[in-house]
């Protein structure tokens, strides 16, 4: 049986290094528009039902992930996700504090998609990572924690990323099952931090990340 796999990034950060080249010369087929009138429908729907009345911190995030959904945090010296942590700091840095990278704070838009122009630009992309993650943690440092589900299939995988202090909620599946239960974990974790009145009065990045989860 095929598996699947899907990731979450709520922020619209997908790593600093990770690069999308693609061209939209098309119309939107009907199936397209049918989907976008769809989503904008159920996006509406939910805007409508959601109110600040329910809302949590990290901290209460962080134990609602253990005792409510079963998930088991990895040691936060460990190997794999400190190499995780230092690559989501460096995509936060780029984020958040831009001006600390001083000349790499910006790259130039990719202007050809000429094999020589790609590889320059992936190149330049490898330097922006490497300056962020060079910056020193007095100057900006982030609090990940991460998670997962374990499986008695070895092929199933299950991770939550939870980074507290800019609101950040990720994970990542593979395996028929674990996809499933990432939608759903992820739309708990959206639900039980919640936002505030004053985060839909001001359409914040909490307020779209828990519209954009429930509208999935």
């Amino acid at each position: 049986m095929k598996k699947g796999n899907k990731t979450y990034q709520m922020n619209g950060e997908d790593g600093p290094t990770s690069v999308f080249i693609f061209e939209n010369t098309k119309k939107r087929t009907l199936k397209q528009r049918f989907h976008k009138i769809k989503y904008n429908r159920k996006k509406k729907r939910i805007e409508k039902m959601i109110t600040g009345e329910s809302h949590h911190s990290m901290e209460d995030v962080l134990a609602f992930a253990v005792n409510e959904c079963g998930l088991a945090e990895l040691d936060r010296d460990s190997v794999a996700v400190m190499e995780e942590y230092k690559q989501l700091r460096a995509s936060f840095i780029l984020q958040y504090k831009p001006e600390l990278l001083g000349e790499y704070a910006k790259l130039l838009p990719l202007e050809s998609k000429e094999p020589e122009a790609v590889m320059e630009y992936l190149e330049k992309c490898k330097e922006q990572s490497q300056h962020a993650m060079a910056v020193p943690k007095e100057l900006f440092d982030i609090d990940m924690h991460k998670y997962i589900k374990e499986y008695p299939d070895i092929n199933e995988r299950l991770d939550v990323v939870i980074e507290t202090k800019y609101g950040y909620i990720g994970g990542g599946a593979c395996g028929d099952k674990a996809v499933k239960d990432l939608d759903e974990m992820m739309i708990r974790l959206h639900k039980y931090y919640g936002v505030t009145q004053e985060d839909i009065n001001n359409q914040t990045e909490r307020y779209k990340n828990l519209i954009r989860t429930l509208c999935r």
